[in-house]
């Protein structure tokens, strides 16, 4: 019997719409996605849980996910990059995150054109 085949849940499917089989998709809720899809998904919730901790309106959720998706699939700031610099502003003002999530943009492409 033929595998049975899916299409992927996630809106920024890295496959561009290409299904996943049910024997190599990963289950989350009710909704099935490739596992490189299900992990960028999970990377970008964690960098945005991580920057809401300290934020105090928390209706600015929505707005922080469409900023980080912006940075990761259309300028190509990887998310792991994202995480570290929220967390290391964390430590270095204690009290408040970066609040300018762009500006990491800048910073990641000025770094990578120094190592580059």
């Amino acid at each position: 019997m033929a595998d049975k085949e899916y299409v992927c849940a996630y809106n920024h499917c890295l496959h561009h719409g290409e299904k996943v089989k049910a024997s190599e998709a990963v289950v989350i809720g009710n909704k099935k996605y490739h596992w490189d899809c299900a992990a960028t998904k999970q990377e970008i919730a964690e960098c945005a849980s991580t920057y809401m901790e300290y934020m105090e309106d928390k209706t600015q959720y929505p707005v922080v996910m469409r900023i980080l998706n912006t940075l990761v699939f259309k300028n190509q700031v990887p998310p792991e990059y994202i995480l570290k610099q929220i967390k290391k502003s964390k430590l270095y003002y204690k009290s408040k995150p970066v609040h300018a999530l762009y500006g990491l943009r800048r910073l990641f492409w000025e770094y990578e054109m120094k190592m580059g």
